[in-house]
């Protein structure tokens, strides 16, 4: 698969509705799918591709709501989301409050957004397709460090 490049920063998007606009600043550090349950049921979708990133990188205007939440995998999240139109924008783990995971899917221009890992992958739908160079886990990984480290292998140092 030929992938297309990352574009310098800073990236924009918002929810549906346009009430709600944020901005990553930098690079992200991985572009994840997750694959867990959760994720399906709180996006209708096969899985949640997401921009792992640092939280002082990321800004946002308009109102908010927060949900939190128990993951797959034990941790705590609190979901945020559009308060006029519903849109799941981006989440905040507890265990990593230095990160926010942002929801590609609500980028401007999502196009460079293609995942180098997939987690929760013993729970991927039928006939999901995975890119043969992206990592594969089979549920949570230990450490996010993982989904960073394949995120570089592929596209290198900023």
């Amino acid at each position: 698969m030929t992938r297309p490049p990352i574009p310098a920063p800073p990236y924009d998007g918002g929810c549906l509705c346009g009430a709600v606009r944020w901005r990553l600043s930098a690079r992200p550090l991985a572009v994840n799918a997750c694959h867990c349950t959760d994720c399906k049921k709180l996006t209708g979708a096969t899985n949640l591709l997401m921009l792992l990133a640092t939280r002082e990188a990321f800004s946002h205007a308009g109102a908010v709501e927060r949900w939190r939440k128990r993951a797959d995998s034990g941790r705590e999240l609190d979901i945020a989301r559009c308060r006029v139109c519903g849109t799941r924008l981006w989440h905040e783990p507890l265990s990593s409050p230095a990160l926010v995971f942002v929801a590609a899917g609500t980028l401007d221009d999502p196009s460079w957004a293609v995942p180098t890992s997939h987690i929760w992958t013993r729970r991927a739908s039928p006939g999901v397709t995975m890119q043969d160079d992206a990592i594969q886990v089979p549920g949570q990984p230990v450490e996010r460090q993982a989904l960073m480290d394949a995120f570089t292998a592929i596209y290198g140092d900023a």
